[in-house]
């Protein structure tokens, strides 16, 4: 038989767990939105919807491929295709040797910026095991070719090579530090912060009904 003290102690614990979540989720409901520059940033949807929503992502992350796999298509197709949202993208490096493939992202979008997205889910697609170095230039140009075939891969390969973009990655890394983002993927609804579980996607669209009914 378990001691009396055992299970005593483990109901406390499951109280003050659940104690501390309620005040933790009180405390950033309570936090001011963030104010996200969204400008020349990569966003779907109606430009002049009333609800914004931003998503911190990065491409060797494995639950932000599950997140863009998974969630992403329920809320695009209730919510950007329906113009009741926009939606941005934005970069934060989580996983070493990320960087080079939010720099391709971001030149695919200088030079052609209705490519993008295409490039974005089909780069998610193409993620590898976590731990293997497969970002690499040779890799990212030669996928960014194949999947984008008007575009210029010979300034691409200069754009790496010169670390032209990493100056608007270091931007939206900038967003991230102040909206205080420090893991992939994160979701914020008007500058609020998502908290529940990334793949709850019933939850998150709880909080995007209550931001649309709230901006009547």
């Amino acid at each position: 038989m378990i001691p009396i003290a055992i299970v005593v102690l483990a109901v406390l614990i499951y109280v003050l767990n659940q104690q501390g979540e309620k005040m933790k989720q009180e405390e950033m409901a309570n936090q001011p939105p963030v104010e996200f520059n969204i400008e020349g940033q990569p966003t779907l949807g109606n430009a002049d919807a009333a609800v914004s929503i931003v998503e911190f992502g990065d491409y060797k992350c494995p639950a932000c491929k599950i997140w863009n796999d998974t969630v992403y298509p329920q809320l695009k197709a209730d919510y950007i295709d329906t113009g009741k949202v926009k939606f941005t993208f934005l970069n934060k490096l989580v996983i070493p040797g990320s960087e080079l493939a939010a720099e391709t992202a971001e030149e695919v979008f200088r030079q052609q910026p209705e490519a993008f997205w295409s490039f974005h889910h089909e780069l998610y697609r193409a993620q590898q095991e976590e731990r293997k170095d497969w970002a690499t230039a040779p890799f990212l140009v030669d996928f960014a070719q194949r999947t984008v075939p008007d575009l210029d891969t010979a300034q691409l390969e200069k754009a790496l090579q010169d670390r032209t973009m990493r100056d608007e990655v270091m931007k939206d890394e900038q967003q991230a530090a102040q909206a205080q983002v420090h893991g992939t993927p994160t979701v914020f609804v008007d500058g609020v912060e998502f908290n529940g579980d990334y793949l709850d996607y019933e939850g998150l669209k709880a909080m995007i009904d209550k931001a649309l009914e709230q901006a009547k």
